[in-house]
């Protein structure tokens, strides 16, 4: 039975999108999954189901939205996906510090407009010294002077890049990474 990493968007973030993380596991176990686990309370869960991803991603979307009253963002990956995720890594020595690197996880590939939507960010603020790479239904980003003010975020570049996204830091990518070994 496959293993899915699910991340949702914009949950627990700065009071916005509460969910308890019981209610996110009662959630998942209701829909059939099994082995459910979360980790922290940004919306992050590994569970087996003997279905395609886009099910998965479906199911979990529909059961939020009924349970929360608002649309919420899933974005699926398997433990393989991590697996070249992390080969790929581009900041793997700036890694070291877990909370300097991140991925936004991309709801689809980003669009043919995407480097350059992001290249002007990094050309507009400088001062920042903040790095990215671009790959497919991700994004790698180094962020030197911390995430907290990064200007690598919104509604107005999610439109710029054609897909909606949800990040992480690399401590948190690699837990979901073993935790998703089974």
């Amino acid at each position: 039975m496959p293993s899915y990493v699910i991340l949702l968007r914009a949950v627990n973030v700065g009071g916005y999108g509460r969910l308890a993380m019981a209610d996110f596991r009662k959630i998942l176990s209701g829909l059939g999954f099994k082995n459910v686990e979360t980790y922290i309370q940004s919306g992050n869960a590994v569970v087996d189901a003997n279905v395609p991803a886009e099910k998965v991603r479906h199911s979990v979307a529909m059961a939020l939205q009924k349970h929360t009253g608002a649309s919420v963002e899933v974005v699926i990956r398997t433990h393989g996906q991590l697996d070249k995720l992390i080969d790929g890594n581009p900041f793997a020595l700036e890694a070291v510090d877990g909370t300097r690197v991140h991925v936004a996880f991309l709801s689809s590939p980003a669009a043919e407009t995407a480097g350059a939507a992001l290249e002007a960010i990094v050309q507009r603020y400088p001062e920042r010294r903040e790095r990215y790479h671009l790959a497919g239904d991700h994004i790698y980003y180094h962020f030197p002077d911390g995430a907290a003010d990064t200007k690598f975020s919104g509604k107005a570049l999610e439109k710029a890049i054609g897909a909606v996204g949800t990040g992480r830091n690399w401590n948190t990518v690699l837990k979901l990474h073993a935790m998703s070994r089974r």
